[in-house]
């Protein structure tokens, strides 16, 4: 009795690639790859189905794959933030900031430039040039915000020159020189502050490790400096110690001006102007009875100034 001999055949496997794929590979703005990159891929020896050697996908096809994985890992990191960039926060003296949301549209990308410190904090030089500012619905341009008068923020000079908002407002601080004698042009103003003779003349000189802050020629919703709520311990070491603080030629379209708990020792207001009315029997330009001064030079003339 004869056996036929048995035969065996595997079945075809037959692989189409779609040719219409879409890749977008997302680009990086200064990001330079290697062009020198080379791919060493195995290929398998002695398999065999049907009689030839079983090639999965191209190397090519690899080699794509390869590259958009890799493009795709590098875009799920973070950019990093870097000063003066919108939107952020910069603590302590740090450059690198961490995104913030404006509490007052926090469905819109902010706009904000925040320098935000705690007590202890020493910092140099902010300078604030060639900037615009202002955005319906906020309503300050511009803040310097201490939290109460031992965590004040504390500044040896200040100069706001050249400059103009609609309104400006000084509350709850320690200003030793106050000088608004050059240039200064108001819709109305008060100065109601109080004389004191125990204000101190404060005087911030050595910068050894602290941050300068540099921002000019930008467009900005409104700018902020201010002390991180901290633990009060009723001393002095509670303030956020800077330097110098300069505006020059910083204007807004709309929103104030406001200060509160500033310690300073010279504070110089010049060639700069305020008013949000045209009218100068209202005043665009105040400080409070809240506010202490040594020293106050006024030379503010008041114009119908309505600032659009």
């Amino acid at each position: 009795m004869k056996f036929k001999k048995p035969t065996y055949k595997l079945p075809r496997f037959e692989f189409k690639l779609p040719t219409n794929i879409g890749i977008k590979i997302p680009s990086f703005s200064g990001m330079k790859l290697p062009t020198d990159v080379r791919f060493r891929l195995p290929i398998p020896t002695g398999v065999y189905l049907g009689g030839g050697k079983l090639i999965m996908i191209s190397l090519g096809t690899v080699a794509l794959g390869f590259a958009v994985s890799t493009f795709m890992l590098v875009n799920t990191g973070e950019q990093q933030i870097t000063f003066p960039a919108l939107g952020a926060s910069y603590d302590n003296g740090s450059t690198v900031g961490r995104a913030i949301t404006d509490i007052e549209q926090p469905e819109a990308r902010s706009q904000t430039l925040q320098i935000n410190a705690a007590g202890g904090t020493r910092l140099g030089t902010i300078t604030l040039k060639n900037i615009s500012l202002g955005k319906t619905g906020l309503t300050d341009a511009f803040q310097i915000a201490g939290v109460s008068a031992t965590e004040a923020i504390a500044i040896g000079t200040i100069e706001i020159k050249n400059s103009s908002f609609p309104s400006f407002d000084i509350g709850s601080s320690e200003i030793y020189k106050l000088d608004a004698g050059t240039g200064v042009e108001c819709a109305g103003h008060t100065f109601d502050a109080t004389m004191s003779n125990a204000t101190d003349n404060l005087t911030i000189t050595s910068t050894r490790g602290a941050t300068d802050y540099t921002a000019e020629n930008m467009t900005v919703d409104r700018i902020i400096i201010k002390t991180s709520e901290a633990a009060d311990d009723g001393s002095e070491n509670g303030h956020v110690l800077i330097s110098k603080l300069i505006l020059d030629n910083v204007n807004a379209w709309i929103g104030t001006a406001n200060i509160d708990f500033l310690h300073a020792g010279t504070f110089t207001i010049s060639n700069s102007q305020f008013g949000d009315d045209g009218d100068i029997d209202s005043s665009d330009c105040v400080v409070n009875q809240t506010v202490n001064v040594n020293t106050v030079i006024d030379g503010i003339v008041e114009k119908p100034i309505f600032i659009r």
